[in-house]
């Protein structure tokens, strides 16, 4: 069996990245780990969170896509003792505001075999969480109307 290289890790965070860009979750899931630990530097509230297992990356995940549209795609990928630390491009569209937040963000991506056993992002908080906060102020006043 071919050694686990470069371009396979690379290749693996590319399809994850092309799944998720087509809204297939399970797709998406197959690339993880069972125990798999998703860690991101940016919650709703602006705090970092850790998400456990793939149950709960399924949630976590599913109430993305429930509310948005998103495509993300890998620009840079470097690969050294089973960890892969990319640079991402992303685009989310709220699908009820239309409103928009694009740019990019960094993942450190640890492999064990041919699938990733944990995920760091590295997101601009402070962006993401007013993205959010304009999001849930609008939707409140599409409620009110």
């Amino acid at each position: 069996m071919k050694k686990f290289d470069s371009y396979m890790a690379r290749e693996v965070l590319d399809s994850l990245h092309n799944a998720w860009s087509q809204g297939e979750i399970e797709l998406m899931l197959s690339y993880y780990a069972d125990d798999v630990i998703y860690w991101c530097n940016a919650g709703l509230d602006g705090a970092p969170y850790t998400i456990e297992g793939k149950p709960g990356l399924r949630t976590f995940l599913r109430s993305i896509v429930s509310v948005a549209e998103s495509a993300t795609a890998t620009e840079y990928f470097q690969f050294e003792d089973g960890v892969g630390r990319a640079k991402v491009e992303a685009y989310v569209r709220h699908r009820r505001t239309g409103h928009v937040l694009s740019g990019s963000f960094r993942q450190i991506v640890t492999y064990r075999g041919r699938k990733i056993a944990k995920v760091e992002e590295f997101h601009d908080a402070a962006k993401m969480a007013a993205f959010w906060r304009l999001v849930t102020c609008d939707e409140t006043i599409e409620d009110a109307k």
